[in-house]
């Protein structure tokens, strides 16, 4: 292994990374998390890795934030460099600030917007050339920088605009340099910008001229089979959820799935596309299915309806709803009556056991998701609350997705019920407590490590998941968006557009 403590690493990090709005509304593209951990992070690991010990950042965007992240860094030894002109200047411009730091040294040169792998930076030191560009020539892509290389092999011309017939492959925007080589492009950069007044060229400008004059002989320095995403938008962004939480590698262990309903399969009386077509496949593998909701407005044989309308087969015994914990909780108890604020659907699922769902002298108050309330209902309830009768609720969700957005869910009324009597639930039953599905875990032996919950809510469903020791999926069909991602405490294990998704290969050749 070649010293590589001697290189100095150089990330350019000031952009706005302005075609990841809204995530990138109030922190830089460099702190993005994605597979639970920053895009930075990953790079201040592979340089760990590769024995580098010192580390300039040229931040622009939101610069306190990333001196925040770094503060505590005890591996490298970090030199930050603001660029304040970062919105009328680029990337090579900011490389130009960080000049007087690395002359006269070798530097490895990169852009801040790469998830990679850990021994990347590592397999670059380690290759035998001086200088080179790292490249993957496993695929073709439009949007990355390609390169190519002359019949002596070095590279020749560097550019977006090389066609797939020329390429020899895709640059991942990590460059090599020796002590002279650095300096011949250095000299480079301070033509472009201190005599051709241009402040608003990438580093691969210059990079294109000295390789087309083979002033600079750079080799290409495959990192085939390494994983690596440059992160430019929300396309890019799922392509490094994926390949860094290491789902597909996982999921083949997976033999057991609990499926979140509305937000994941359906929204509304709307099926999510493909999904049905996944379900089927997914059986076909072998993968036990169950369906999950906290919906308690409805009862299983609703449910075996409603997903056959979407050509999704099931069984009333897949079927596993917030009610079922309650009418469990209430036989344990003994109860015989009670008041509830629910559907028709509800209450008649709970008479069915043989308990009096409209008493005059309720032993509890269960409320449900109502879609047919009114205000008679609730004034009943209201009395029988101020009398001193608790309160059990079958789950916890404050809105409901639907085709025209939000809509209220039980959790809005536990609050309305609560600022009028001043009483909340002394039990709430549904995701996320995992009461839900810990019997079928239990009678069916199934491992937790070898489950899965896929849901549209962090704080249901991917907690959920985390109480009872599964593995989380989040979709974004539903109620959470990407961006909620980044500062939930609750981390899924993996994160997919949707359950359609799972089968998808990665797309990137385009």
């Amino acid at each position: 292994m070649k010293k590589n403590n001697s290189f100095i690493g150089v990330i350019l990090a000031a952009g706005l990374g302005s075609r990841l709005r809204p995530l990138t509304n109030k922190i830089p593209k460099c702190l993005i998390k994605t597979a639970g951990k920053e895009i930075l992070q990953y790079q201040i690991d592979s340089y760990v890795k590769a024995g580098i010990k010192k580390l300039i950042i040229i931040t622009g965007y939101e610069s306190s934030q990333i001196k925040n992240f770094v503060k505590n860094n005890k591996d490298l030894n970090i030199k930050l460099i603001v660029n304040d002109d970062y919105e009328v200047t680029n990337n090579m411009y900011s490389f130009y600030l960080a000049i007087k730091e690395i002359k006269g040294k070798p530097f490895i040169l990169n852009n801040a917007d790469l998830a990679i792998d850990k021994n990347i930076i590592k397999s670059i030191l380690n290759h035998p050339s001086e200088s080179g560009v790292a490249i993957d020539n496993s695929f073709f892509s439009k949007e990355s920088m390609k390169v190519i290389v002359n019949l002596k092999g070095y590279i020749s011309d560097i550019s977006k605009e090389i066609s797939k017939m020329n390429s020899n492959g895709n640059s991942i925007d990590f460059y090599k340099f020796s002590k002279k080589d650095g300096q011949i492009f250095i000299k480079e950069v301070k033509k472009i910008i201190e005599k051709e007044k241009n402040f608003k060229d990438w580093t691969e400008v210059a990079l294109q001229r000295l390789f087309k004059l083979q002033i600079l002989k750079f080799k290409g320095i495959n990192i085939f089979g390494k994983n690596w995403v440059e992160i430019d938008n929300y396309e890019d962004l799922a392509i490094s959820d994926r390949k860094f939480s290491g789902f597909d590698k996982k999921f083949k262990e997976i033999n057991t799935i609990f499926l979140d309903l509305d937000g994941t399969l359906f929204v509304g009386d709307s099926a999510i596309p493909n999904v049905a077509k996944t379900i089927d496949h997914l059986r076909k593998k072998g993968k036990k299915i169950f369906f999950l909701s906290n919906n308690s407005s409805k009862n299983k044989l609703d449910y075996v309806k409603k997903l056959s309308k979407f050509n999704i087969k099931s069984k009333q015994n897949e079927i596993i709803l917030s009610s079922d914990a309650v009418i469990d909780y209430l036989l344990n108890k003994k109860i015989k009556q009670v008041y509830v604020l629910g559907t028709k659907s509800f209450r008649k699922i709970i008479a069915e056991k043989g308990i009096k769902v409209n008493s005059s002298s309720p032993e509890y108050v269960v409320v449900g998701y109502d879609t047919e309330m009114n205000y008679k209902k609730l004034v009943l309830a209201c009395s029988y609350i101020n009398k001193g009768v608790e309160i059990i609720a079958t789950h916890r969700d404050v809105s409901c997705p639907s085709k025209f957005g939000p809509i209220p869910d039980i959790g809005s009324i536990i609050e309305l019920l609560k600022k009028t009597t001043g009483k909340s639930p002394i039990k709430i039953f549904g995701k996320p407590d995992k009461l839900m599905v810990l019997n079928y875990f239990k009678t069916l032996k199934i491992k937790p490590s070898k489950s899965l919950i896929i849901g549209d809510r962090l704080n249901t469903d991917i907690l959920m998941a985390k109480e009872v020791g599964s593995n989380g999926m989040l979709v974004l069909t539903g109620d959470t968006k990407r961006e909620m991602c980044q500062y939930s405490n609750v981390k899924p294990d993996f994160i997919l557009d949707s359950v359609a998704s799972i089968h998808d290969k990665y797309d990137v050749t385009n």
